[in-house]
């Protein structure tokens, strides 16, 4: 199996060199592609069946797992991204910040428009920078022409009048690239393998304190969409995922100090997981049941502390752009959707009860089924987390106790108006734990994310609307049945079970 997919992600390569930036859209071969993807993942999804279902635990497999997982990456080092352009951003918001510059302060456009701007409207640029920015436009300006590659990069930012949405700790990570080599994608990679790696190293400790196969490792690390959508395409997802891995190996050790902080630091990777900070303490009230009142108060406090500590102190060298600092992300959040599922039914739903449609009838930017949609996630989200947080928890069982950890992010991501494959990623870790076929099936449904393009670039775009439907309806019916399933199973044995005898 490691032999076959290693052909595969060569000929991925190969592939990969006929997505040109800007280029012969119509004639990508994005099928192709999916059909390398595909069989890449029914090679990873019999692999992940043979580690967990025959108990695969010696140290042969693992060493063959772990030499093979690189050697597919060390296969698509050399190719193009497929598909994103992300990269671009990466690399010049590292840039921005490695010359001493905020990259919270100025869009991209700002800096493709300084000459003309300057020259054109003198007044109205003085009256709109000062005189520290315009010194930091020109020294920008100046970056922009320091070569052909910079050039480049800089025209290929998306979305280039929003500025940066990425948070402090990446945007230290790009810096510290940038300082390295510059403009240079190759360096990106290398830099998220070493967090892959990371995660790697994370996921088999944990899977050796929690007792289990240190092989289910395979799960993170032969998965297509890992290796895909963090060394192919260059995402920059995988810093939060190594930091949230490390958080939950600390958290299961019941260094809880520690796994606040790292935490911390998965949030200044990528905010998703601060949702987990009220599992994280109800954890460290369950870990010590004797404690009194005012120990676990002092307890809790000290991690809530050391997490905003770690957030905060993120966020200190950024300071000067005030909220600034969080445009982008807004922006983001206001207007980004895309291949989204059950986001999309709660537009629809509320968009019959209002009788609204989509466009119309905006508030506050968005349309009324929008805000009642996304009014709804966070509903079921708080609902959810109140749950986990007040119902009476089951025995000391270590892999029970991070479950709520693993339904929370799969409740961030079903219920995301943006469900890029990428953000699929922070999930895997979890699979290794609990390889919920569901969910291992999710991660190559997911890859029919570019069959959209495909529809739009062959003016086919009618079945567009098709795509979430391939994508998400095998996933969302194999969950019910494993669901039903596990249900049917535990009222078997609880109606089995021995009655406790008379008193």
């Amino acid at each position: 199996m490691g032999v076959l997919s290693s052909l595969l992600y060569e000929g991925m390569t190969l592939l990969s060199h006929q997505f040109n930036w800007g280029e012969g859209y119509a004639e990508r071969p994005i099928l192709a592609y999916l059909l390398v993807y595909f069989s890449l993942f029914a090679l990873y999804a019999s692999a992940a069946w043979l580690v967990s279902g025959r108990k695969l635990d010696d140290r042969r497999t693992f060493i063959v797992l772990v030499a093979f997982g690189l050697l597919f990456r060390a296969l698509l080092f050399p190719a193009h991204q497929i598909q994103e352009d992300d990269i671009y951003r990466y690399l010049w918001d590292g840039k921005v910040f490695a010359h001493s510059v905020n990259p919270y302060a100025y869009a991209p456009a700002e800096v493709q428009q300084y000459q003309e701007f300057k020259i054109a409207e003198p007044e109205r640029f003085q009256a709109t920078y000062d005189a520290k920015e315009q010194q930091e436009l020109e020294r920008l300006h100046r970056l922009k022409w320091e070569n052909r590659q910079a050039l480049t990069i800089l025209d290929r930012v998306n979305h280039p009048d929003v500025p940066t949405i990425y948070p402090p700790l990446a945007q230290f990570v790009f810096a510290s690239v940038a300082k390295i080599k510059a403009d240079s994608i190759g360096a990106m990679r290398l830099a998220f393998l070493i967090f892959d790696l990371i995660t790697l190293g994370f996921i088999v400790l944990l899977l050796k304190t929690m007792g289990k196969n240190r092989n289910l490792c395979l799960i993170y690390f032969w998965s297509p969409l890992v290796i895909k959508e963090t060394f192919n395409s260059t995402h920059l997802d995988i810093i939060g995922i190594a930091l949230l891995t490390s958080s939950i190996y600390f958290l299961v050790g019941r260094r809880h100090v520690l796994a606040s902080a790292f935490l911390g630091l998965s949030v200044l990777g990528k905010l998703y997981p601060v949702i987990l900070m009220p599992l994280y303490l109800q954890q460290a009230v369950h870990a010590s049941p004797a404690a009194t009142r005012g120990q676990i108060a002092r307890r809790l406090l000290t991690l809530v502390l050391v997490f905003t500590a770690v957030v905060i102190l993120g966020y200190l060298p950024f300071a000067s752009t005030g909220l600034k600092t969080f445009e982008g992300l807004k922006t983001f959040s206001i207007y980004w959707q895309s291949n989204d599922s059950l986001f999309t039914l709660l537009e629809y739903f509320f968009g019959g009860i209002l009788g609204v449609g989509a466009e119309g009838q905006t508030f506050l930017s968005q349309s009324l089924p929008t805000v009642a949609a996304k009014v709804t996630v966070l509903c079921v989200l708080v609902v959810s987390l109140a749950w986990f947080l007040l119902r009476p928890r089951a025995g000391g069982d270590t892999t029970e106790g991070i479950r709520p950890l693993f339904v929370m992010m799969a409740l961030v991501f079903v219920l995301s108006p943006v469900q890029n494959p990428w953000y699929l990623c922070w999930l895997v870790p979890f699979l290794c734990v609990f390889p919920e076929r569901a969910w291992i099936l999710l991660t190559g449904l997911v890859g029919l994310y570019y069959l959209d393009f495909y529809f739009d670039y062959q003016d086919i775009a009618a079945l567009s609307a098709w795509t979430s439907w391939l994508e998400y309806t095998p996933f969302y019916l194999l969950l019910a049945w494993d669901i039903g399933r596990k249900w049917r199973t535990r009222r078997l044995a609880e109606r089995d079970a021995p009655s406790a005898p008379p008193a």
